[in-house]
């Protein structure tokens, strides 16, 4: 066999991903012009092929006749777009004639440090108000919430709880809120759980249970105050309220204390014993239970111990109970577990007497007469 035969056609080297893609564009570009040069031969309107086009003066369209003309800008509208190409075409001419703006001159350079921006200023205004909330908070630490499902404040409006207002706990969830917004309720849903409001005695009864079985505290304390007032459908009784709340002061529950305390000093339910009660008083008061510090002093004041009393009467008036504010004022009058001071006897009265309560009114009038 002779070389010649041998020898393999030339094979053209592989094309390039690039080049290929170079050659795809400049297929499509050809094609684009061949269909535009195709269409510029047609009539715009009729798509016919004469020898001769009216061209538009916008040059974006072509007629074989004034009749297809006629039809395109009267019926079609194109006069309107025909006079806007043009003049978007005329403005164009006119800036690309204009003079170019000369350069703007260059931005003085500074040496040193950057100037303070307004933000910077922001910045330490934002800070200094942040040290002074905090300077407040603790020259004023809040008081720390006697129930962790109670808090400090109403969850609805925010406010701090009123010692002397009877708040309401709400069975849905057994969260407290206070008088006013109970009223903005009214029987509509709970706006903390989105529970409907319980239609009977019986189904807010069993609500209740369910929580009592959780082992929340607050729950059991509130059975404790149906069987004690008879509420919910439930048959009054102050012994199964008295072993209910044991149950409460285990788990820990101020409230529990307080009203356990006073069955025990009166011998409700249970066998009367003030020594237990003392203890109940005392355990509430040290949580710092309004409630609990103004019993435990009228507690002492029965026992003779004034101190004591006074001590516990002063712990519960500064949190603003009235009954404590008055029977401060009577201890500081008649100098009882304290020295006579008629000026403090009088701010406490003061106190409790624009909260509208008549012994302290009643007071005052009576340190009037003796001045």
């Amino acid at each position: 066999m002779s070389d010649f035969a041998l020898r393999q056609p030339a094979r053209r080297p592989p094309m390039m991903k690039a080049e290929y893609v170079e050659k795809q564009r400049e297929y499509e570009e050809k094609k684009a012009r061949a269909k535009a040069l195709q269409l510029r031969l047609t009539c715009t309107i009729c798509g016919a092929k004469p020898r001769t086009l009216l061209n538009c003066p916008c040059e974006s369209t072509q007629y074989c006749s004034t009749e297809c003309q006629r039809i395109d800008w009267r019926d079609r509208g194109h006069r309107k777009v025909c006079k806007k190409i043009r003049s978007e075409r005329a403005a164009e001419a006119v800036r690309a004639e204009a003079p170019t703006p000369p350069p703007s001159p260059p931005r003085d350079v500074f040496y040193g440090p950057a100037p303070r921006s307004h933000a910077d200023e922001v910045r330490a205004r934002i800070a200094a108000e942040h040290e002074a909330a905090r300077a407040r908070r603790e020259a004023n630490p809040e008081r720390e919430p006697l129930s962790a499902r109670y808090g400090s404040r109403c969850p609805i409006c925010l406010d701090e709880w009123d010692v002397n207002a009877t708040n309401v706990s709400r069975i849905c969830c057994c969260r407290l809120v206070c008088r006013s917004c109970e009223d903005k309720i009214g029987f509509g849903a709970c706006p903390l759980c989105r529970i409907p409001c319980a239609e009977t005695n019986a189904e807010a009864l069993a609500r209740l249970r369910r929580h009592v079985e959780n082992e929340v505290p607050e729950a059991i304390t509130q059975l404790g105050i149906a069987y004690r007032e008879g509420r919910l459908g439930v048959v009054k009784s102050d012994k199964k309220a008295a072993k209910i709340w044991m149950r409460a002061v285990e788990l820990g529950d101020v409230d529990a204390m307080v009203e356990l305390g006073e069955l025990y000093y009166a011998g409700l339910g249970v066998k009367l014993d003030k020594k237990k009660a003392e203890r109940l008083y005392r355990a509430a008061a040290d949580r710092g239970d309004a409630l609990a510090q103004s019993n435990i002093g009228a507690f002492f004041h029965s026992e003779k111990k004034l101190e004591e009393a006074f001590r516990y009467y002063a712990l519960a008036a500064n949190q603003g109970y009235t009954s404590a504010e008055h029977n401060l004022g009577v201890y500081c009058s008649y100098g009882a577990g304290t020295e006579v001071d008629l000026d403090k006897a009088r701010y406490w009265f003061e106190r409790a007497a624009a909260k509208g309560f008549q012994p302290a009114i009643e007071s005052i009038a009576r340190l009037d007469a003796q001045v």
